[in-house]
């Protein structure tokens, strides 16, 4: 029975600091994608950069 009340006093701990964190940061930064490519700075909105990614691959011949 003291297991169970450990059990539950440590998941509400974990639960109000869960709720802080997400609550103090910005909606955008839950996410977490990239919106701009790192080498050039171009905006691709967490896809692949068109311009920096290598397109000399020919089906590995």
């Amino acid at each position: 029975m003291v297991l169970v009340l450990i059990g539950i006093a440590v998941g509400i701990i974990i639960v109000a600091i869960l709720i802080i964190k997400a609550t103090k940061t910005h909606p955008q930064d839950v996410v977490g994608d990239n919106i701009c490519c790192n080498k050039c700075g171009m905006e691709t909105h967490g896809l692949k950069c068109p311009k920096c990614e290598n397109k000399s691959q020919s089906f590995g011949v």
